[in-house]
Formats: structure tokens, C-alpha cells, sequence
């Protein structure tokens, strides 16, 4: 028992110990994962065909292997697997259509507990009966049910028609001879025109162009009336509501009547026959109505029971479309195989992540163990020229930062990803933009409230596209909400408003008369002051008249420093793609002129900010008096024009320090020089080492052709003379596209820091909208009022603050910094070291197909 008791402390530190270690490899093993796509390795695999089913069902599951299509020569239907593929997708069309039936009568279809394997391909005529058998049952019964609705809508238009038209007729009967004929009065020659009757249902939205058209082709001699209510009726075929009204339509002659049944035509009207007599029309309307209870009896039993099939359906109609789905795309990758002359092995070509070779030549040894077949399934790794594709391992919290990039293009085949640096630079440009502790409380609860229902959400799958960007982003939101807490901490903004936590710099000297008498008082930062005010920005600014002024300095100033820094970080990151890649020549004649340009002139704009925020100073001499500090544009206006600068008043100096010009004309000159250096250093390289290795390659190919002659080395021939075809490039073409890269770059230099001025505007145009709203609402309209009216009025005065705040200046503001960071980040930063010229990897993977997320490759099929 002592030994139990002394050894169990013991036993969960070196639990502790072990699961820590785990904690860092796994973390340095995402770090890994983003910082460099994975390694990826051709191989060709081999394939028993009793087994490459199952086999593929695995790889599936594991969706870490992207097959190539070898059979890009071959027609569709002259593939091995055509008809397995057309029978799945028959299968997929039934489904599809009892999904529809469902969806009309607004069944869910139940979610599946555990996602199903593929369906085996002895159980495909089992699901064939079964889905044609549903699929007849449900189309019976739907078919069943139009007719009836066909004949329901008839009856109910034919009794609404003679409801509406019996008031317009009234009691008078309509004899034969008044249809047929009439008398002239005295004098007059020729028999009177046949009197024609009229009467019909016309889509509410055709009845005044009905009337309109009407009216022109009898120039005005039809006598036109329209029921004074619509009937909402509802569609057979689509189930929708439709508005109709009926009419009563009268004309003489029998060539007006021909040419009213063509305008009816035209416009699709149901024209019904309306009895003589007024007690006709009395037992018509009887004899319909008991038709219309008769049918709505049937139609009620007969929605009942297709209810209850579809009911049915549904709760095995999820599991059924994963399994059609995941045979469909397996037969599908199965066409893309190559087979061999004896028919005994599928032969197919795929690139795998080199973390998992091992896991995939496992599953090939157990799936042939299984199923015992004599020659196992293999795979071996090849050699090949193609580009490999790009892979980034990604998990639900890094995965919305990685689409950030993608968006952009994905990157080259083992190059820097700037996903992982987006993770921290992203939400900081935005918060630079969007400080505000309010606004950013509102974004961190509703991230939290979309991380707290996490699984929820992510069972349950939306069709609302908004929805799912912001659900995708939810770790970006939280971001972004914890870093504009943090800048809006250092603006010291909380919803527009100041927040006092320690006591001013400023002190007040002023007695409280002189206080009550004057709006505006001077405060003299060069009087007696406290010690600065620790928290981000002093709240007794806010309330001064010039706030606006030093806010824009402080701003615009910290947008160049941090735009600054952010371009040579990103140029930075450049070197470490030349090392990577044995590019040691771009180190010198690429990456030191542009790091040394944007040193002399961006960063020594930088030193020149600090240098001036820390010499000059109310309470110095009167040479280091804020009123003699030089101004950093004229200084980097005039070190461009190699002019000598001048003092800002005659006793103050004209530059900081000493040797200032001289170090400013040394700085140029370098600058200066780097143009050159970038511009003719690598096609000049490049152009005497593309002559040094052609020669070598013309040697290899005039060797090869001397010893080697067989037709079975041609594929080996051809690719040294593609090898060799790849140091054509002529000077000329070198010289262009490297002069574009120069004039970019040094365009860019000044452009670029330009651009990140967005920052300081955003910033400042998002507090004043805040404190406009606050001005313009709360302070204005509602806590003036100390009154019980004054509470009433402050409630819902708050509620359209509130309201304003989460639409405008949270929604439309945070949209808006979005979109400038995103830019920032795509072209000041993306720019300086990323190529984005790569593809991606698309494993075979059934989430992604099951979840809809890529677009299926397979050709369509008509059934046989």
C-alpha cells in the first residue's frame, strides 16, 4: 500500500509529462503542416480487380490519395465501368425524385446516426428493385393526386365562375330567341347577328390586358364585366397559389365570337359553359358542390397515404443516398484505372502525401488479407515530371485563414504559405481599422455563440450562403473581435466614448467660474502635468476641439510604420523561398536590392517618426519645441530632390541631427543603385546559365542516341530533350520579364505604403461615426430628459441606437474593413513573396462529395 501510494503521484506527473510532449509535437506538427505544404509522392498502383472495390472504399474514407485520369483518350461510354456508373446515377435520379415529392409536402428527411460504407456490388439489384418499386408507389400515388387536383381545380373554378357571373345575369332567363335573333325597327333591311355568351377564369395579373385586347378587336361592341373578388386557387402541377377572376363576355356575330376564342387562347383562359336557364345554373351549382365534397373526401385519403410512403421513404432516404453516392464515385475512379493485356489487374496513377505512405499501403495489404486473395494489391512510387499538387493540412480553427489564400490562387508546390502568418496579421489590420471595445464585445458573443453551438450547426446543414461564409469564418470573427478589443483599448473607444481608468495627464488649473463661463479652455502641455496616462490614448483628448487633429497624426503615422514593417516582413519571407529552393543566385541579385530599397527609404522614414516622437517635446529648449520639429514629408520630399531642406522658423534647425543631408544623399544613392542591380542581374545570369546547361543536355541527348537505340528508351529520350527544351529561353524574353518585376517592385514602393493609409482613414471615419450615432440619438434625443417620459423615451431611443450600431458600424463597417485587410494582405503583402501559380490536391474523398463542396468530374449517362 505504500509503494501504491507513493508511486501514484508519480504515475500521473509522467502522465502529465507525456501528454504535454504530445500537446508541443502535435502543435509543432500544424505549425509544419502550414508553414510548407506536404511532401507529395507519385506512385502507381496496382490493383486485383476483386479487390480494388473495396480498396477504394478505404481510400475514400481516408481521402488522402488523388488518382489521375489515364483513359483522357477514351469516350465516356468506352469506359470498363460505364454501366455500374449509369446504374448508380439512375439510382441517384429516383432518389432525387423522391426527395422533390418530399420536399413538396414538407417532410424532413431524417439525419443517419453513423455515415453508411458504399454499397457492395452484390446489393445493387436488391436496391434497384427497391427504389423502382418506391419510385413507382410514389409516382402512382403523385399522379393520382395532380388528376385529382386537376379535376378540383376545374369544379371550383367552373362554381366560382357561376357564383360570380349568376348576380350579373340576375333572375332574367336568356330565351332562346334573344340569342339568336332580332327585329329591326321600322325601315331597317337585313336579320340582326347570333348573340354569343361567354363566360370563363383569367389570371388576376391577364385580366386588364384580357379587357384591353378585347376591347381593340371589337372597337369597343363586347359587353365585358369581371367578378368584384378574386379566388385564390391552388395549382396542380406546381402547388402554388394562384389569383383568378372569373368574367362575362358578350358579343354578336359569330366571326367577333371566333376571334374572342382566339384572344382566350392567347392568353390561356378556361372558358366554361354557363347555363340559360337561372335554375339551371341553381342545380348546376348543386350538382358541383356535392362533386367538390366527394373529391376533397378522395383527395384527403389519397394525400394520406402518399403522406405516409414518403414518410417512410425518408427515414432510410439519407442512408440510401450516401451509399448510391459513395458506389457512384467509386465505379467513377475506378474508370480512370488503365487494365492490363491479361485483364487481371487495374493499373492506375495517383500522388500521396508522404505522411501517409504507410497508412495507404496498409489499407492495400489488409483489403487483399480480407478478402484472401492470393496477389495482393500494391503500390509503388515512380518517378515523374509534373509539377506535384499542393497540400496544406488544415483543422477547423486554421481552416477558414487557409481559404483566405486559396481565394487568391493556391501556392506553388512546397512554397511559404502565408496562411500561417495571415492567422495573426489579418485580424490585426482589421482591428487597426475597426478598434472599438463595443463593437468588438458584439463580434466576440456572437463568435462565441457560433463556437458554443458548434456541433450543432455543423450536423445540421444550411442552404443560406451567407450563413455558411460566417459559420466558416467563426474563428476569423473571434479574432478579429479580441484584436479590435485590444487596438480599441489603445484609442480608447468603447462604443464612440472615452473610458477614464486612471487619472489624466493633463491637469485642470482653472477654478470652477472660469470652468462655467468658457466652452473651450487651453491646456498647456508645456504647464504642470501628471505622469502620462498608462492605457492607450488620454481621455481628455476626446474632448477636445482639435481631438480630430492629433488622432490624425497619431493614426496616419502608426498606418506607415505598420504598413512599413509588414511590406519587409513579407520581403523577408522571399529569402527564405530562395534557400529553400537552391535559388542562391536571387538571393544576391534580387533579394538584397529590394530588402536594401525599402530600408533606405521606408524604414528610414520609420527611424525619422520615432526619432521625432522622442526628441521634441513641450518642456525642452525652444530648439526641441514641437512648434521647431521639421516636418517628415518635407524632409522626404526634399532627400528624393537632393535639395537642402529648411528650418520651420529661423531660430529652429532644418534637420533632427547632425549629418541628417549627408545621410539622407548616401541613402538615395544606394537606393538608386539597386534599380540597375535588379534590372540586368538576373537575365544576365540567367541567360550564361540557360547556354551552360543546354550544352550539357545536347551532350546527354548525342551520348544517348550513340548507345541506346531501342523503341523501348524513346519515352527516356524525350524527356531529356524536354529537359533540354527548358533552357531555351532567349535573353530578350529574360530582359522583359524581369523589367516588369523592377518597374513593379519600385512602383509599388511608394504605392504600396500609400495603400496602407487605409488604415489610418477607416480608423478614423469608424469613430466618428460612432460618436456621430451616439450624438445624433442617445445624447441628443434621449438623456437630456430626466423624466418618467424621459426613461420611456430613453428605452426605445436605445433600441434604434442599437440597432444602427449592429447594422451600420459593426455589419457594414466590419464588411468594409474586411474586404481593405483582405486587399492588404492579397496585394502589399502577398505580393512580396508569393507566386500563387500552384494547384491544389483533390484527394478522393467522400465528404467532399457526399457534402457538396467540389463538383463531380464523371460525364452524364442516359439510361439504356
Amino acid at each position: 500500500m505504500k509503494l501504491d501510494k507513493c508511486s501514484h503521484p508519480t504515475t500521473k506527473h509522467l502522465k502529465v509529462k507525456f501528454a504535454v510532449k504530445n500537446f508541443n509535437n502535435e502543435a509543432k506538427t500544424n505549425v509544419a503542416a502550414m508553414l510548407r505544404s506536404d511532401r507529395m509522392t507519385f506512385c502507381e498502383m496496382y490493383l486485383q480487380p476483386e479487390a480494388a472495390y473495396d480498396i477504394l472504399s478505404q481510400l475514400g474514407e481516408m481521402s488522402c490519395v488523388e488518382f489521375l485520369d489515364l483513359n483522357t483518350d477514351m469516350q465516356p461510354f468506352q469506359r470498363r465501368y460505364v454501366a455500374e456508373v449509369c446504374r448508380c446515377a439512375e439510382m441517384e435520379r429516383k432518389l432525387r425524385y423522391m426527395e422533390s415529392e418530399m420536399t413538396k409536402d414538407g417532410i424532413d428527411v431524417a439525419e443517419y446516426a453513423e455515415e453508411p460504407r458504399a454499397m457492395q456490388p452484390n446489393e445493387m439489384m436488391t436496391y434497384e428493385n427497391l427504389l423502382e418499386k418506391w419510385e413507382e408507389d410514389v409516382s402512382e400515388m403523385s399522379t393520382n393526386m395532380t388528376n385529382l387536383m386537376k379535376s378540383f381545380l376545374e369544379i371550383t373554378e367552373m362554381y366560382y365562375m357561376l357564383s360570380s357571373v349568376g348576380p350579373m345575369l340576375g333572375d332574367a332567363d336568356m330565351k332562346k330567341e334573344s340569342m339568336i335573333s332580332s327585329k329591326r325597327g321600322a325601315g331597317d333591311i337585313g336579320p340582326g347577328g347570333r348573340l354569343a355568351v361567354l363566360t370563363g377564369v383569367v389570371k388576376r395579373k391577364r385580366s386588364f390586358p384580357l379587357e384591353m385586347m378585347l376591347w381593340r378587336i371589337s372597337r369597343g361592341n363586347i359587353y365585358y364585366r369581371q367578378a368584384p373578388k378574386d379566388k385564390i386557387l391552388q395549382d396542380p402541377f406546381t402547388g402554388k397559389e394562384i389569383r383568378k377572376v372569373a368574367f362575362l363576355a358578350i358579343c354578336q356575330g359569330e366571326q367577333l365570337e371566333n376571334r374572342m376564342y382566339k384572344v382566350f387562347n392567347g392568353f390561356r383562359v378556361n372558358t366554361y359553359p354557363c347555363p340559360k336557364m337561372s335554375s339551371e345554373r341553381d342545380d348546376m351549382m348543386y350538382i358541383l358542390d356535392t362533386r367538390l365534397s366527394d373529391l376533397e373526401q378522395v383527395m384527403k385519403k389519397t394525400k394520406h397515404h402518399r403522406f405516409k410512403a414518403l414518410l417512410t421513404v425518408s427515414k432510410q432516404w439519407r442512408h440510401w443516398m450516401v451509399q448510391v453516392k459513395k458506389a457512384k464515385a467509386i465505379y467513377h475512379t475506378m474508370n480512370k484505372f488503365n487494365i492490363d493485356i491479361t485483364k487481371k489487374c487495374l493499373i492506375g496513377q495517383c500522388w500521396v502525401p508522404d505522411r501517409d505512405l504507410r497508412k495507404v499501403q496498409d489499407t492495400l495489404e489488409q483489403c487483399s488479407e480480407t478478402l484472401e486473395i492470393n496477389v495482393s494489391s500494391f503500390m509503388s512510387k515512380t518517378e515523374s515530371f509534373s509539377v506535384p499538387p499542393t497540400y496544406h493540412r488544415t483543422n477547423k480553427f486554421t481552416h477558414a485563414f487557409q481559404n483566405l489564400i486559396k481565394a487568391y490562387g493556391d501556392s506553388a508546390y512546397r512554397e511559404l504559405n502565408p496562411g500561417l502568418y495571415t492567422v495573426v496579421t489579418f485580424p490585426f489590420l482589421f482591428a487597426v481599422m475597426f478598434g472599438d471595445m463595443g463593437h468588438a464585445l458584439v463580434m466576440i458573443c456572437f463568435s462565441g455563440w457560433m463556437l458554443k453551438n458548434e456541433k450543432k450547426f455543423m450536423n445540421k446543414k444550411s442552404t443560406n450562403e451567407i450563413w455558411n461564409i460566417m459559420f466558416g469564418g467563426r474563428y476569423i470573427i473571434l479574432l478579429m473581435g479580441m484584436f479590435s478589443f485590444y487596438t480599441g483599448f489603445i484609442y480608447n473607444d468603447f462604443f464612440g466614448k472615452c473610458v477614464a481608468l486612471t487619472r489624466s495627464y493633463w491637469l485642470n488649473n482653472y477654478t470652477k467660474e472660469a470652468l462655467a463661463k468658457e466652452v473651450y479652455l487651453d491646456v498647456n502641455p508645456a504647464g504642470p502635468t501628471r505622469k502620462p496616462y498608462m492605457f492607450g490614448i488620454d481621455p481628455v483628448i476626446s474632448l477636445s476641439k482639435n481631438k480630430i487633429m492629433i488622432l490624425n497624426s497619431i493614426k496616419m503615422k502608426l498606418a506607415i510604420i505598420i504598413g512599413i514593417i509588414h511590406m519587409i516582413f513579407g520581403t523577408t519571407l522571399s529569402l527564405f523561398n530562395h534557400i529553400f529552393f537552391k535559388r542562391y543566385y536571387l538571393i544576391t541579385l534580387r533579394f538584397i536590392p529590394e530588402i536594401l530599397m525599402l530600408m533606405c527609404l521606408l524604414l528610414w522614414l520609420v527611424f525619422l517618426i520615432y526619432f521625432k516622437w522622442f526628441k521634441y517635446g513641450p518642456k525642452g529648449s525652444v530648439k526641441l519645441d514641437p512648434t521647431c520639429a521639421p516636418q517628415i514629408l518635407i524632409l522626404f520630399i526634399d532627400m528624393f530632390l537632393w535639395a537642402q531642406s529648411k528650418p520651420p522658423q529661423e531660430e529652429c534647425d532644418a534637420y533632427m541631427f547632425g549629418m541628417q543631408h549627408e545621410i539622407q544623399e548616401i541613402l538615395v544613392i544606394i537606393a538608386v543603385l539597386c534599380v540597375p542591380m535588379m534590372l540586368f542581374g538576373t537575365p544576365v545570369y540567367m541567360y550564361f546559365h540557360n547556354r551552360k546547361m543546354q550544352r550539357e543536355a545536347y551532350k546527354k541527348i548525342s551520348s544517348f542516341r550513340r548507345y541506346q537505340s531501342s523503341p523501348s528508351n524513346r519515352n527516356l529520350e524525350e524527356l531529356i530533350i524536354a529537359e533540354a527544351n527548358k533552357y531555351t529561353t532567349s535573353f530578350a524574353e529574360l530582359m522583359i520579364h524581369q523589367g516588369v518585376h523592377t518597374i513593379e517592385f519600385v512602383l509599388s514602393t511608394i504605392s504600396h505604403t500609400a495603400s496602407y493609409l487605409r488604415l489610418w482613414a477607416l480608423s478614423l471615419a469608424h469613430a466618428q461615426l460612432a460618436d456621430m450615432l451616439w450624438g445624433m440619438t442617445l445624447s441628443k434625443l434621449a438623456l437630456r430628459e430626466h423624466s418618467i417620459n424621459g426613461a420611456v423615451k430613453l428605452v426605445v431611443i436605445f433600441g434604434m441606437w442599437a440597432t444602427f450600431t449592429v447594422s451600420i458600424l459593426v455589419v457594414m463597417e466590419g464588411l468594409s474593413a474586411f474586404l481593405h485587410t483582405l486587399r492588404l494582405h492579397w496585394v502589399e503583402f502577398m505580393s512580396k513573396f508569393y507566386a500563387g501559380e500552384g494547384h491544389p490536391f483533390h484527394p478522393f474523398c467522400f465528404k467532399t462529395i457526399l457534402g457538396g463542396d467540389a463538383e463531380k468530374a464523371e460525364p452524364s449517362y442516359k439510361k439504356k
